[in-house]
């Protein structure tokens, strides 16, 4: 029982890449023509790790690495990751050797390069509806890949019932049946989520005119056939994957003459919902709020245009300095004076 309610500490994701951490230690022994069992020695984890430079980064290597030695704890023996110095060295070693090659640059998805990329969107077909409508939820409600596409770790995915659309008044709307009103925001209902390990459920609201104006096209067109399938469904009339929507997103931006195309991935939708609001001029509390973090570790997905810099630089010409003057106090003031 004990070990059932500690196997509940981590997530089916978590709990996946861990498995996937010790299927790739396992293959190495495989290439070694030795059989692999628990537990792993450190000296086992250094030759591993050497064998891994160049099919893993440093980041998966450090994944790897608490993977393996969760699985080799919970199965009763000792953590090899305090058991010798040489493990963290050799980690070490392998950072420094793959350096910043190994980072995977990801450019933001904002609002303004999905207005740009807009008029390549054929309105006339249904997939391209689906994914514009899915583009512009990712980036207005700074939503991770996983939470409104599917990916091979995604056990759940969006269903009409998790969206509803309101009034100003917060009334619930039928998107088939507004009767010429426009909604006021839709809100997205995430059944699970990285900041909700409680499973409790998380509501994420959306008020960008525009991306309430895709959803809705895309639902017309789709009408009540949504009701029991995903939110956004592929031309295979599965969950639509969010290597099929970061395809598709690729090649608008191709379209658009925008550079580094393949430099716009998974998480650039909720990297560039963050640049938005930064360049909108919106409070980090704000950011914070919208995005669901935790911390202000948002700063680190906020990409800050470099004109925006310049024109900071550019400001400081405008500073005026002022000589502040000091008075000194008469020797008759009075401290009987001073009011509280």
């Amino acid at each position: 029982m004990a070990q059932n309610i500690l196997a509940a500490a981590l997530s089916d994701s978590t709990r996946s890449s861990y498995r996937s951490a010790v299927n790739h230690i396992a293959k190495f022994h495989e290439q070694q023509k030795s059989n692999f069992t628990f537990p792993v020695s450190s000296d086992t984890l250094c030759l591993w790790m050497a064998s891994s430079i160049d099919k893993l980064t440093y980041s998966s290597i450090r994944n790897y690495l608490h993977g393996i030695a969760t699985t080799q704890m919970e199965l009763g023996y000792p953590n090899p990751l305090t058991q010798s110095p040489l493990v963290w060295r050799m980690f070490k070693a392998i950072k420094r050797l793959q350096g910043q090659q190994v980072v995977r640059k990801r450019l933001p998805i904002t609002v303004a390069i999905l207005s740009q990329i807009n008029s390549f969107v054929d309105t006339n077909n249904e997939l391209d509806l689906c994914m514009r409508a899915a583009m512009w939820l990712g980036t207005c409600g700074l939503l991770r890949a996983g939470e409104f596409v599917r990916k091979p770790t995604t056990k759940y995915s969006l269903k009409l019932q998790h969206l509803t659309f309101h009034d100003s008044n917060n009334n619930v709307l039928d998107p088939f049946d507004l009767k010429g009103e426009t909604p006021f925001y839709m809100s997205i209902k995430l059944d699970q989520s990285k900041t909700d390990p409680f499973r409790q459920g998380t509501n994420v609201i959306v008020g960008n005119p525009q991306a309430i104006e895709y959803m809705l096209a895309y639902l017309r067109r789709r009408n009540q056939r949504l009701a029991r399938l995903p939110l956004f469904v592929g031309n295979d009339g599965q969950a639509l994957t969010a290597s099929a929507l970061v395809k598709f997103t690729q090649s608008l931006i191709e379209k658009a003459n925008i550079p580094n195309a393949h430099l716009f991935l998974g998480h650039s939708f909720r990297k560039g919902g963050a640049t938005s609001l930064h360049e909108a001029g919106h409070p980090d509390s704000l950011i914070k709020t919208m995005g669901r973090w935790a911390s202000f570790a948002f700063a680190t997905y906020v990409h800050t245009p470099v004109r925006m810099i310049v024109e900071a630089g550019q400001s400081l010409r405008k500073v005026v300095h002022h000589q502040h003057v000091v008075t000194k106090p008469s020797s008759s003031w009075d401290v009987s004076n001073l009011q509280l």
